[in-house]
């Protein structure tokens, strides 16, 4: 059962020549067709009223359920993946992703929501929305909506030509999707006997389950069990074939009766079952108890039956519970019905068989009773994020200049002053396209930052200073108004999408590199340190229906500065819009900061943004430089005595300098005294 986190659920790989449509996590590869993806009421709202939802099918406020195409900690966030196909093994490095078929209770919609409203992908009822084409490497989330609660069964398959020109077609993979409160239907068994003359038939047919799954017909296997006086023994099982199954045995002069049992291959959807005990025709003489399940809950129906063979209807049947050594009479006939209770854990059930005067003729092997509390399980999902912390200024201040003293009046005085400059441009790669993740690494002890480049399939981290991400045209977009993105103003701006579009850098970030998820105690806090260039910054989440969604940080009106990213078992991915509102060059600082080996500790980093035209790599790939130079009264350039001028700062102006200067030329005659006084007193202990 996966219900939370990040699951690409549609990954293409390319094996053998091939190609391969299964599901993948961030804990890895998961085989679809053995896993129940679980859509939680965490999931549910109210449908749009909004006229370019009207594909949903169902009135505005309708309840529905949504897998959002922004990461939610609560909800499963589901995409699709062709990061693993090597660029240049297909024809136009491209495949087309089909929902051969889908069944349900209700509609299935899949949409990204796109600058100008929703753009749909699939859809179960319009066939017209079945094909959608995915560049390689993709690597992309959207919003799927269902419109009732129950069970779904969907279709998938990947097509493409390999670049050979030979056209390659997966087979097909079939997914699971549990939507809403998870309950496993409940099956009835049945079971026929016949003698063959040589042995026995064992026939079993079995009904019920989820109405769409699997056509409405259990899939799973038949156990069949005999039931002797010397105890229970299975005596063989078979898979169903459209709900039945069949079993030959030998004649069993052993068994008084026979059991079948349901094991359902979707055990989170489907409830087993089993068939009442059924006699044997060539029973010996015995009793047995049967119907009594492996376990029970407190507060359940312990039912049971006394199996006599041959049958005596003038006899009567006296049930009995022992435990410690303490017997106790229960009241029933054939059948018994016993309330589960703590009491009961370990003790033993069986019956006597009384004649018609109360004598005891026969007693039945007792079994054993298991009675335990179910422990509640919850999916596993990366924690709640909690609430943002308030906005933190940053804190690269540089100190405002001190003049230096005149020598005379009529001297023209040079003042030291601060300038500013970008840093020098060095060997970087300008990215266009592909998919990216900002995060933190343990090395040492310590954090550093990194930068996650999935473009070859294989990941590799690298250090942010190596990259200028440039948004160019492409990324350009007007918000519509009452789109609620008054906060980016009213003109054009440049966005990296929430899913991933060819010719834009796709940059999340993470905290799942396997340092990480060994190293960290507790959360990372994420901070956006500083921002230099022309315009505001703003990154978002979305709401599945246009809205703004979760404010992770900016310089925008309203935004925080930092974020918490939770780091768990297996780590947290997020993807949101980042959003440049004017073009040009930007140094965008951040920290990361957590406890490593209980020990508070941070990493800077700077990452370099092109927006619009020009030279991309101009933009400043590290923070700017902050120099002291010389000028006049008048803004002319002047040389500072002692040759001060071109010194990058440190965030210490002059008198703290010389301050420091003197200091340590103070401590010198000290650590000069200290060194002759601690040498004298070693001599003295030596003597």
């Amino acid at each position: 059962m996966l219900a939370g986190g990040h699951a690409d659920l549609v990954t293409v790989l390319l094996e053998g020549g091939g190609l391969v449509v299964t599901g993948k996590t961030d804990a890895g590869r998961f085989d679809p067709g053995a896993t129940t993806l679980h859509v939680t009421d965490a999931a549910r709202r109210p449908a749009p009223s909004s006229p370019a939802y009207g594909f949903l099918g169902v009135p505005g406020g309708s309840p529905i359920h949504v897998i959002p195409q922004a990461f939610r900690p609560d909800v499963l966030w589901a995409g699709w993946n062709t990061e693993a196909v090597p660029r240049g093994a297909l024809a136009g490095d491209a495949v087309d992703l089909a929902l051969r078929s889908a069944r349900g209770p209700g509609r299935v919609e899949v949409y990204l929501f796109g600058a100008d409203g929703p753009e749909r992908v699939f859809s179960s009822h319009d066939s017209a929305v079945r094909t959608t084409r995915v560049a390689v490497p993709t690597h992309a989330h959207a919003n799927w909506v269902f419109t009732a609660p129950g069970v779904y069964e969907l279709e998938f398959q990947a097509t493409a030509t390999a670049a050979s020109g030979v056209p390659l077609s997966s087979p097909p993979t079939r997914y699971v999707i549990a939507v809403g409160p998870r309950t496993a239907e409940p099956t009835a068994t049945t079971l026929r006997v016949d003698g063959t003359g040589t042995g026995v038939e064992l026939a079993s047919a079995v009904t019920g389950g989820p109405e769409h799954l699997d056509g409405g017909v259990p899939r799973g296997w038949v156990e069949f069990v005999r039931h002797t006086p010397a105890g229970d023994r299975v005596a063989g099982h078979v898979a169903l074939t459209d709900g039945s199954g069949t079993l030959s045995l030998p004649e069993d002069a052993e068994a008084l009766a026979f059991t079948a049992r349901f094991v359902p291959a979707v055990g989170d959807l489907v409830a087993g079952s089993r068939s009442p005990a059924v006699a044997n025709p060539a029973a010996p003489p015995g009793a047995v108890v049967t119907g009594v399940r492996d376990r029970y809950a407190p507060g359940e129906t312990i039912a049971a039956t006394a199996l006599v063979s041959p049958e005596r209807p003038d006899h009567t049947v006296s049930w009995w519970t022992r435990s410690n050594g303490t017997t106790t009479a229960r009241d029933g006939d054939r059948t018994l019905g016993l309330t589960a209770s703590g009491d009961l854990d370990g003790a033993e059930l069986g019956f006597d068989l009384r004649d018609p005067r109360g004598e005891v003729v026969g007693s039945a092997r007792p079994v054993a009773l298991s009675v335990t509390a179910v422990q509640p399980t919850t999916p596993p999902s990366p924690k709640p994020t909690g609430t943002t912390p308030a906005p933190v200024a940053p804190t690269s201040t540089v100190p405002a200049p001190r003049a230096a003293p005149a020598e005379t009046a009529a001297a023209e005085t040079c003042v030291p002053t601060a300038v500013t400059r970008p840093a020098e441009p060095r060997e970087v790669e300008v990215v266009t396209d592909g998919h990216f993740d900002y995060g933190p690494v343990v090395e040492g002890g310590a954090l550093s930052a990194r930068v996650k480049d999935d473009r070859q399939g294989a990941p590799v981290h690298r250090d942010p200073g190596g990259y200028v991400f440039h948004l160019d045209d492409t990324a350009r977009a007007t918000p519509p108004a009452g789109s609620g993105l008054d906060f980016l103003g009213s003109g054009p701006v440049w966005m990296v999408p929430l899913t991933q579009r060819s010719g834009i850098p796709w940059l999340g970030w993470n905290t799942q590199h396997p340092s990480v998820l060994s190293g960290v105690s507790g959360d990372v806090t994420m901070t956006l340190e500083n921002v230099e260039g022309p315009g505001e910054l703003a990154v978002y989440g979305q709401d599945p229906f246009g809205g703004v969604g979760e404010r992770y940080f900016g310089t925008a009106t309203g935004f925080p500065r930092s974020t918490i990213i939770p780091v768990g078992q297996s780590g947290v991915h997020v993807h949101a819009v980042w959003a440049f509102t004017e073009p040009g060059a930007y140094a965008v600082t951040f920290s990361f900061g957590a406890s490593v080996g209980g020990r508070q500790t941070s990493a800077k980093s700077t990452l370099a943004f092109h927006v619009g035209p020009g030279e991309p790599r101009a933009a400043p790939t590290g923070p700017p430089v902050v120099e002291q130079v010389g000028r006049t009264s008048d803004g002319r350039e002047c040389a500072l005595p002692g040759g001060g001028g071109g010194l990058a700062s440190t965030g210490l102006d002059g008198p703290v300098v010389a301050g420091l200067v003197v200091a340590a030329v103070l401590l010198i005659p000290l650590g000069f005294l200290l060194t002759s006084a601690a040498t004298l007193a070693a001599a003295r202990r030596r003597r």
